[in-house]
């Protein structure tokens, strides 16, 4: 059946009431900032290895009365990031401290190079020295871009530290350097649940790869909980597993903003707690030390690798109230007037559409009608 052109014209004017209201919604989904996501490319830049070694000095003592004093040396490896444009290096505090933990490790070291049998470094408790950390920071060639990218170890100065009850936070600089990629740091602390991403180099993959063309691994996770340490610095749990090499990394959250830096597994027998620092406890450490943070920044969805100097995020244009209200009222009359012509449209009687009549020889009611066989007759014999 042909369609009625009442139909067409009613039908274009929902179709130009469409493409009006697609114009007026088209600056408020413009003006809708874009969720970031993790550029890999542009976080790996900023994480370099913590290498620290300590030189120690033990007084061993024997059972005749006398004693030996032996020397030694012991390290830490752990992961650290830029955290301004002027070489400062932020990681853990536990990586450049000399805690009860390294006495244990010079305990090991001495008895394992000495050969001393029958003792075990956790029992003992000889008089011991440690030196001031000799800090190193460089990157793996494979990390491609990076300043200090399959270049010589650089020595880095400690600035400032803070231990694991304390808040675990550490400063180390790397003198005369400039434009270093430099991490944001979120404002607030993650919420229980939200989803954080744990960067880091962990010994693990290191020992087992070539060590040089090591990238940063990236293990997701969320956040467990709250809680405080025994000074009453709060802290926060994830569900990530912090393996021993990626102390001092980055946890970022879905925007790529640093909400702690990665600071202990704590393990029980079968039972294991993953820590970072605190986001506000951080920033108030870094900023009580003169460091100039960095604002945050949109990454780009293009690999940092073929951008290598990126242009500075722009916010979107800002509509004024008056003009959202204006906009959202016409949308609103222009699908009140679709509805009302939707229901225009269905009230209208339909064209009645064409029969075709069949040729004249078959036309089945123009027929001679039976003539009854009984009944009355005329005179002349014939049916009435």
């Amino acid at each position: 059946m042909k369609r009625s052109e009442t139909v067409k014209k009613s039908e274009k004017k929902l179709s130009l009431l469409a493409a009006l209201a697609a114009l007026v919604a088209a600056p408020l989904l413009a003006a809708s900032p874009a969720a970031a996501d993790i550029n890999a490319d542009t976080i790996d830049k900023s994480i370099v290895w913590v290498d620290t070694s300590w030189g120690a000095s033990v007084q061993v003592p024997f059972k005749d009365g006398t004693t030996e004093t032996y020397r030694t040396t012991v390290y830490a490896y752990c992961t650290g990031w830029f955290v301004s444009d002027t070489g400062h290096v932020a990681t853990a505090g536990h990586c450049v401290e000399a805690d009860d933990g390294l006495r244990v490790s010079v305990y090991s070291n001495v008895i394992e190079e000495q050969d001393l049998t029958g003792v075990k470094a956790a029992d003992v408790d000889w008089p011991v020295t440690i030196g001031d950390p000799s800090i190193k920071i460089d990157q793996p060639s494979g990390i491609e871009g990076g300043v200090l990218s399959g270049k010589t170890a650089i020595t880095a100065q400690l600035i400032a530290k803070q231990g694991f009850e304390k808040g675990d936070n550490a400063l180390l600089r790397i003198a005369d350097m400039k434009d270093t990629p430099a991490l944001s740091i979120g404002s607030e602390a993650p919420k229980v649940r939200e989803k954080v991403t744990s960067i880091g180099f962990p010994d693990l993959v290191g020992s087992t790869s070539d060590v040089e063309r090591q990238k940063p691994s990236y293990r997701s996770g969320a956040v467990s909980s709250r809680s405080y340490s025994t000074q009453g610095v709060p802290r926060t749990e994830i569900d990530t597993d912090i393996t021993p090499g990626m102390s001092g990394g980055p946890s970022v959250n879905d925007d790529g903003q640093v909400v702690g830096i990665n600071s202990a597994y704590v393990y029980q027998g079968a039972g294991q707690a993953n820590y970072i620092t605190d986001t506000q406890t951080l920033r108030d450490f870094l900023t009580a030390n003169g460091v100039k943070l960095a604002e945050p920044a949109a990454q780009s969805a293009a690999p940092a690798a073929a951008i290598e100097n990126p242009p500075a995020a722009t916010s979107g244009p800002e509509i004024p109230l008056w003009m959202i209200v204006t906009l959202v009222g016409l949308l609103l009359a222009l699908a009140v007037m679709a509805v009302f012509l939707t229901r225009s449209m269905r009230k209208q009687p339909r064209p009645t559409p064409a029969v075709a009549v069949p040729a004249a020889g078959q036309v089945p009611w123009i027929q001679e009608p039976p003539r009854p066989e009984n009944g009355p007759r005329r005179e002349d014999g014939q049916p009435r």
